[in-house]
């Protein structure tokens, strides 16, 4: 049986890559009677969930005087 450390670690990275598949049935063991790690990745969705909508809505772009100032500051330090 794995920890709440390693499943809340798995549940993290599932989001950003695969896990193997005894990963994935040790996590599945887990949260089969873990509560606390169950509410963890009901959460972990929802969060993943809005997150990208607001990544769709973000137009986040320097200007040209923006990356001067910004190439400007980085040289004289």
């Amino acid at each position: 049986m794995i920890s709440c450390k390693q499943a809340t670690d798995y549940i993290s990275r599932r989001e950003e890559s695969k896990l193997t598949f005894r990963q994935r049935w040790q996590l599945w063991q887990h949260l089969a009677v873990c509560t606390f790690c169950r509410l963890f990745n009901k959460q972990n969705k929802i969060f993943i969930k809005n997150v990208s909508h607001l990544h769709e809505h973000t137009d986040a772009a320097l200007t040209s005087e923006q990356k001067e100032s910004l190439i400007a500051a980085l040289e004289s330090s």
